[in-house]
């Protein structure tokens, strides 16, 4: 029986809205699952089972908590991608503090009106929150409140449960002087003095105006735009703290949140302790820097506001100082304040693309990114020498070995997994993988394709028959493209796109050589690095800022026309069309 009321969407709830709120965000539940999850989504409440194994005596911990004011600068922005993640972090963060892993969380969204596709990007934000945490989705509540906010406002928060072994609950108690407190860094202003930020930059009640200050770029960010600077997600601690616990005596930890250094690192405190914070080694982030210089902010209303470049003080024994600093390095904060990503690259031949990886890892142009496994399919490539040579593992997996796709496909999972890689790369890979692939890496796995697609994409299309098939055409301008892999061939969220002129007297090889010269060569590893950095998302309309513009297309598409009067059949715009604003990456279903 379908469920309506014209009475209630009179009124300004629309249940049929919310029903398709749900269908939409279930994909984005479905990430993270984990063992102990009893039920989906819909029901009357969230179960899970929680596996006591090791555990002598379970203490529950929750956390609670929102994101307050950073939601202006998303509704300006038109971002919602991304919010979820501070809900989330906001609440696990807190939690991990005293030892306890996360194991659940659920949201709420109070909202004007419910716009299903909105609703659903804010749920895959709280979806990828809860991956990096390793928690699971449960459950959560999308409220419809016509008449109490604008249509276009929403709200959100959450609520998490983790757990913790009596005997191993971190609060402070066994601190003694001498302790060493250890500094993790923070992605940003994370979700905290918003309303200060606000003031700072005079974002008010115009809207118009607001966008043209958060479209700012500025030097010292970078060129990145304020707007993106400040709406950066909070990063996440649960993991690298966790394992700097089993490595070290952890006794005391702060999440450093609202009131800064200030309220939050005595709160860890025992009495008659007192934390002695060294100024100079904090890290302090350009951000807060340019919020200090365009406020003309005293420097200790910085420091009891904001976090400063520091989002997590831990307090550990002098003895094992080290061991923490060294499990903190493993986890992967040794670079920036994200944590570094292990890669994994998949080859069938020489692995050209490959070695221009390993180039940039060299030069340090991969930020936040590691080679971590190069997998061939065939045991001859030569990529596995590129590999070898770089000391970065190398492995042969033949698909002739494995009795069909799936099999294969899960051989391939299995490597990937044992080995914690974060970003899948596809570099020359012709060996056809199954949708478990797809769905055990979704929106983790890129290739690079000698064309702009959708142009001269889909089966067939590979190698020097793409080069062929757009010589055979007569176009003007070709190119690559980098995109995330789904199960339709060639047809993921595109990332990047860079053009590349077809010049009289071309061959299907020399269009090759000079499409991955100044093409493929120099995309892969710009994009490799935009995902490790956390500065892609995939959503139903979002706009990447770092991604080749349709106007360089246009340029090189009317330099050829105009340099070639026999032209029988332009080149297909709608590749260019369907770009435009830089590259759109579509949320993969």
């Amino acid at each position: 029986m379908k469920s309506y009321s014209d009475s209630y969407k009179a009124a300004g709830v629309d249940v049929t809205a919310g029903y398709e709120s749900v269908e939409l965000m279930k994909e984005h539940v479905k990430r993270t699952v984990i063992p102990g999850v009893v039920s989906g989504i819909g029901g009357f409440g969230g179960l899970f089972a929680p596996d006591l194994s090791g555990i002598e005596e379970p203490v529950l911990v929750s956390g609670t908590d929102g994101v307050g004011t950073k939601l202006k600068i998303a509704m300006l922005l038109d971002k919602h991608d991304t919010i979820g993640i501070d809900a989330v972090a906001m609440c696990v963060n807190d939690v991990v503090c005293c030892g306890a892993k996360p194991l659940f969380f659920l949201d709420y969204i109070a909202c004007g009106k419910n716009f299903p596709e909105k609703i659903a990007q804010i749920v895959a934000g709280v979806a990828e929150g809860c991956v990096q945490s390793g928690c699971a989705l449960i459950g959560g509540e999308t409220a419809e409140h016509p008449g109490m906010m604008p249509e276009e406002d929403y709200d959100l928060a959450g609520f998490t449960v983790g757990i913790v072994d009596k005997k191993k609950i971190v609060d402070g108690s066994r601190l003694e002087a001498g302790d060493v407190l250890i500094g993790v860094k923070s992605s940003g202003v994370h979700s905290n003095g918003f309303s200060l930020v606000r003031k700072v930059f005079g974002i008010g009640a115009d809207d118009q105006a607001n966008k043209a200050v958060l479209a700012q770029t500025y030097e010292e960010l970078g060129g990145a735009t304020l707007g993106e600077t400040l709406l950066t997600p909070t990063r996440i601690y649960v993991k690298p703290l966790l394992a700097a616990m089993e490595a070290a005596d952890v006794k005391a930890v702060s999440h450093i949140t609202g009131g800064g250094f200030y309220e939050n690192i005595p709160r860890m405190m025992k009495p008659g302790l007192t934390a002695k914070v060294e100024k100079a080694k904090v890290p302090v982030l350009p951000i807060f820097q340019l919020i200090q210089k365009a406020g003309d902010i005293p420097e200790r209303d910085m420091f009891n506001t904001f976090n400063m470049g520091i989002g997590l003080c831990v307090a550990v024994s002098k003895e094992t100082a080290q061991s923490a600093l060294d499990a903190f390095a493993a986890a992967g904060e040794q670079r920036g304040g994200h944590p570094v990503l292990n890669i994994g690259v998949l080859v069938s031949g020489g692995g050209t693309n490959l070695q221009k990886l390993i180039d940039a890892q060299a030069a340090g142009e991969i930020v936040n990114g590691q080679l971590r496994v190069v997998i061939a399919s065939r045991p001859d490539a030569y990529a596995l020498e590129r590999a070898k040579k770089a000391g970065i593992e190398a492995i042969t997996l033949r698909r002739k070995d494995y009795p069909d796709v799936d099999t294969y496909s899960q051989a391939l999972i299995d490597a990937l997994k044992e080995r914690q890689v974060d970003l899948v790369v596809l570099a020359g890979f012709l060996t056809i993988t199954g949708d478990n692939f797809v769905e055990a890496f979704r929106n983790r796995i890129i290739n690079v394709h000698p064309a702009l697609l959708p142009a001269f994409g889909g089966k067939g299309y590979y190698g020097l028959h793409v080069h062929e098939a757009a010589l055979a055409r007569g176009v003007k301008v070709t190119g690559a493209t980098v995109h995330f892999v789904n199960e339709v061939c060639d047809g993921g969220p595109i990332i990047l796109q860079k053009a590349v002129e077809v010049k009289e007297g071309d061959t299907p090889e020399t269009l090759q050589r000079r499409v991955m010269e100044e093409a493929e060569w120099i995309l892969l590893p710009q994009a490799v690095s935009l995902f490790c950095q956390g500065r892609l998302s995939v959503t139903a309309v979002s706009v990447g800022r770092w991604a080749t513009s349709h106007r360089d297309v246009a340029t090189l598409f009317q330099k050829a026309c105009r340099a070639r009067d026999s032209v029988s059949r332009p080149y297909p715009a709608q590749p260019m069309e369907a770009k435009q604003g830089n590259a759109r990456m579509v949320r993969s279903a």
